[in-house]
């Protein structure tokens, strides 16, 4: 499931951005940002071998926090809306590499109003298949990367034997890391599936810690194939379907496509409209909107939130914003809201010290190393923060921070509504204080 979580949509979207950054450095920026990825995800195995958090980060901010911060955080989530657009605009560029008459912005719109009909009526059929999906989205990027392996020039991949090894210096191979940080700090969504391990105090942290593991392998493979076949200037912010023609026989070819970019795009957008739209429509039961918000259509869709969701996501394909303007967007919506997140975490050792005392992760390791890593985890979100902010545009950057801050005002406005409330995670069993 980590792998699930963390390997998928987001190589095929950013590889070729990468590559337009920092040239033939992009196995030096992807381990980079895998280390940036596990620094931030430090605290998180801390607190998963002490407490079972089923509930999502809404549920663990409210629980920890108190109900304000949990509406700050879920009344904030309509800035994720206009993200899902990435994997379409992605989904868009990968089937003009392999049918040029079809232009990137209709496939994108195309696939966005497609999945948006599917999520209103309900059709959850593709995600019923998500795990055999996995699996061959893993062999896919397997076959590109060992096949590959045979057809790299490994002198364009060192500073030593190629003097453009960083393109751009520097400053391209910091934007490219802290860009591939989307794809590297994922992992931590394991805590809230606690209920599918058997011992989830144990399982989750090394389950983390297992696809950190494995990310590696498939990061840095598929980079060193992505940037050192080809020259740069026809692999510079194009899709993996240049090299992979290259490399691959026609049948392979098409095997990867398929199970590769085509269904890891295809499915994420199906995925990401009930991510974003649950935590909304929860919020709405709760009191945090009113009650008409989260009306349901015959299939039990919550419509008016998917459609708010749907036409806030074509807004970045109106306004031609490009992949990695998305992608940054993204990570500084984010990681603005993951700052209630480490917060609530860093609060584990006091408010519930039983259950510290006996986490089943790092019991022997002192406690200040969980708050260095708690420092570590805020210093990883300022760093992308910041380049996040110095890489768009800045009327994206004061419409998030308005949107932010008039959902910070509105939650603490309605946090005095007696009407409202917030979930709590079921903290029994695991506490002795």
């Amino acid at each position: 499931m980590g792998v699930g979580c963390t390997i998928g949509a987001g190589v095929f979207s950013l590889v070729g951005q990468a590559i337009g950054i920092t040239g033939h450095s992009l196995w030096l920026a992807f381990g980079l940002a895998i280390i940036l990825g596990f620094f931030y995800n430090v605290p998180m195995l801390f607190a998963s071998g002490s407490l079972i958090m089923d509930g999502g980060p809404y549920a663990l901010i409210s629980t920890i926090l108190g109900k304000k911060y949990a509406g700050m955080y879920v009344v904030s989530f309509f800035l994720y809306f206009p993200t899902v657009a990435i994997y379409a605009i992605s989904l868009g560029i990968y089937v003009h590499s392999v049918i040029p008459g079809l232009p990137v912005n209709v496939v994108a719109i195309i696939a966005l109003t497609t999945f948006y009909i599917v999520n209103l009526f309900g059709m959850d059929t593709l995600s019923k298949f998500q795990n055999m999906m996995t699996a061959a989205l893993v062999v896919g990027v397997a076959t590109f990367i060992l096949i590959g392996l045979g057809h790299i020039d490994f002198t364009l991949l060192s500073s030593v034997s190629n003097p453009d090894f960083l393109a751009n210096g520097p400053k391209g191979l910091f934007q490219a890391t802290c860009l591939l940080s989307f794809c590297t700090y994922c992992q931590y969504y394991l805590m809230f599936f606690s209920r599918h391990a058997k011992n989830p105090k144990k399982d989750i942290a090394f389950g983390m810690l297992g696809t950190t593991i494995v990310i590696v392998f498939v990061y840095l493979g598929v980079s060193v194939v992505a940037s050192g076949v080809l020259p740069i200037e026809a692999v510079a912010n194009q899709p993996l379907t240049y090299v992979a023609k290259k490399i691959l026989a026609s049948p392979i070819f098409v095997f990867f496509i398929i199970c590769g970019p085509f269904m890891a795009l295809a499915t994420t957008i199906n995925s990401v409209y009930a991510a974003y739209v649950q935590p909304l429509y929860s919020a709405t039961q709760d009191g945090w909107f009113p009650e008409s918000f989260a009306a349901t259509n015959k299939k039990g869709s919550p419509w008016k939130i998917l459609t708010i969701c749907w036409a806030s996501s074509m807004l970045p394909i109106v306004l031609g914003w490009d992949v990695s303007t998305i992608a940054n967007t993204y990570l500084l919506t984010d990681l603005i809201l993951g700052v209630f997140l480490v917060v609530s975490i860093a609060q584990i050792p006091k408010k519930y010290p039983g259950a510290w005392a006996n986490r089943e992760f790092g019991r022997k390791i002192p406690t200040w190393i969980f708050y260095v890593s708690v420092g570590l985890a805020g210093l990883v979100q300022c760093i992308i923060i910041y380049n996040s902010i110095t890489s768009i545009k800045l009327y994206i950057v004061v419409i998030t921070i308005i949107a932010f801050t008039t959902g910070v005002v509105y939650a603490i406005k309605k946090e005095k509504d007696h009407n409202v409330k917030s979930p709590m995670l079921d903290l029994s069993l695991e506490t002795n204080d």
